[in-house]
């Protein structure tokens, strides 16, 4: 139902002829209205799983032992305060904007089911929601997508360049790499071909929410990589294990060097920053997922390593006191925590 509101809604926003003009401005309170409600029914609540592709868990859901952590639901100190009025005032002041990009792809199996993951726009819905609700209309997200339906794309696609669908050819790129990975590609070659894009966030989309327009942020710290934190030990979150294992050699060889060091698991849900800063995490991120020597590409097997792939390249390649993790960037991973002082609500 709030779906269908939001798209009554949009549509009446969209009123351009000059015989309707009259009509519109008498009808905008009740838009509005109906704008609020749809938004009102947005539920916030755990996914059952997966991420922005239909890769699911190929970039992990929760650390182990995670589960809903005490206290989950619960807003946090400092939720709502004088840093969530700020990055509103923000959100209406910034004289930039924020290039969001994400991907709902389906033409390949997801790595936890045997078949393929059917995806529609219900796949994505708190995220398209909450791109559409921050304040000062100061974000544009891009969404790459193989299989949505064309209907679909004309329907939520919005006027005012917000909202924009991006078709790819998803079955004519590399056909061994997970759509998880291959999604690094694609940011890639878009980001080169729009040198307009000063502050670019790649983001998951099916457990992720935007609350703010980071692009000031961004701007105060141009050289630095944003990115995902989480609180587990990279030694102790076992799931990445068998990532490195199929990525092999000297990949494999860092990864037990750093086994029993301190360093802190990086998700690959976020990556952001100024255009200049996460070009060259990109390219490095290409070159490692298109390595022929990786183990899984020498045994025939499927390259779904990006996660490894991510930690490998920032941990190695930059240096710790450039990545941003953490809030006012995101809020705790997959703590479900209720709170609008971050930029980003990750689970």
């Amino acid at each position: 139902m709030a779906r269908k509101l939001v798209a009554a809604s949009l549509a009446a926003l969209s009123v351009t002829s000059s015989s309707q003009q009259q009509i519109a401005r008498v009808d905008a309170r009740e838009t509005m209205s109906l704008l609020q409600v749809a938004l009102s029914e947005v539920n916030f609540a755990p996914l059952d799983g997966g991420d922005s592709t239909p890769e699911g868990a190929d970039d992990p859901n929760t650390p182990e032992g995670a589960g809903s952590p005490e206290g989950a639901g619960s807003p946090p100190e400092g939720a709502g305060s004088d840093q969530d009025m700020k990055l509103l005032i923000d959100d209406h002041n910034a004289e930039c904007k924020t290039i969001l990009l994400t991907t709902v792809f389906g033409s390949r199996a997801d790595p936890q089911r045997p078949r393929r993951h059917e995806v529609n726009i219900d796949y994505i819905d708190r995220y398209y929601r909450s791109v559409l609700s921050v304040p000062g209309a100061g974000v544009k997200a891009f969404i790459f997508y193989d299989t949505l339906a064309e209907e679909t794309v004309r329907n939520y696609s919005t006027r005012n360049g917000v909202i924009n669908f991006v078709k790819v050819d998803v079955p004519g790129m590399d056909k061994e790499l997970g759509l998880n990975d291959l999604r690094f590609l694609v940011y890639e070659k878009e980001i080169r071909k729009h040198p307009e894009w000063e502050t670019v966030f790649m983001t998951d989309s099916s457990d992720l929410i935007v609350l703010h327009n980071p692009c000031v942020f961004a701007r105060k710290q141009p050289d630095k990589i944003f990115v995902c934190g989480q609180s587990s030990r990279l030694g102790d979150f076992k799931w990445i294990t068998p990532k490195f294992e199929a990525m092999g050699g000297k990949y494999l060889e860092w990864y037990k060097a750093k086994e029993n060091s301190d360093l802190r698991v990086l998700n690959a849900g976020i990556l952001g920053g100024r255009r200049s800063a996460v070009l060259p995490v990109l390219a490095k991120m290409s070159k490692v997922l298109l390595d022929p020597n990786l183990a899984a590409r020498k045994n025939g097997s499927s390259v779904k390593v990006n996660m490894a792939a991510f930690n490998y390249v920032i941990r190695k390649h930059f240096r710790a006191e450039d990545v941003v993790v953490g809030p006012p960037l995101h809020s705790k991973f997959a703590a479900y925590e209720q709170r609008s002082d971050v930029y980003f609500k990750h689970k």
